[in-house]
């Protein structure tokens, strides 16, 4: 009997620190799961599909978004990609985004209300920034911008999404 109470208590230790840290971030972990929505980018109709789980011993959140585009002649482009999210201090997030252009960069995010702002790339690549606003528990809106030569930001995409 005390053998079982020791290997019990010994595989409830091993599982607690994986089962608990998805939790250590609140904000994170309320985008966890699937988001499906239609919306513009780059002047034609997108529909987007997103999935925030987490990832590696629960030590990133990683996004996964697939955004199918229609072109003005009416082709259809499909744009992937993937970024790993981990905590970098009290609401603020480093990443790293991967791209199907081939294309990589940092990202160093920040949470301001229920908004996750996204500051990606480098003056190297690209520079741009990318919200994620939580508007209720089942439904976010996405807003991508790059950033000009003057230091403004031009949107390029906007898409709500709701929570599959």
């Amino acid at each position: 009997m005390k053998s079982k109470a020791i290997r019990l208590a010994l595989l409830v230790l091993l599982l607690l620190p994986a089962a608990t840290m998805a939790q250590t971030d609140k904000f994170l972990s309320s985008l966890a799961g699937e988001w499906h929505g239609e919306g513009k980018a780059f002047g034609g109709a997108a529909l987007m599909q997103i999935r925030w789980e987490w990832v590696l011993n629960n030590k990133f959140l990683r996004l996964s978004m697939k955004n199918e585009i229609s072109t003005p002649n009416g082709a259809k482009q499909i744009f992937e990609g993937q970024a790993y999210y981990r905590e970098a201090g009290v609401d603020k997030y480093a990443a790293h985004w991967f791209d199907s252009r081939g294309t990589t960069f940092p990202i160093r995010a920040q949470l301001d209300g229920n908004t996750l702002v996204a500051w990606w790339g480098s003056p190297e690549t690209e520079e741009g920034k990318s919200t994620y606003q939580l508007i209720d528990n089942s439904t976010m809106e996405v807003v991508d911008s790059v950033k000009q030569k003057d230091g403004t930001f031009r949107e390029f995409g906007r898409v709500t999404l709701k929570r599959k």
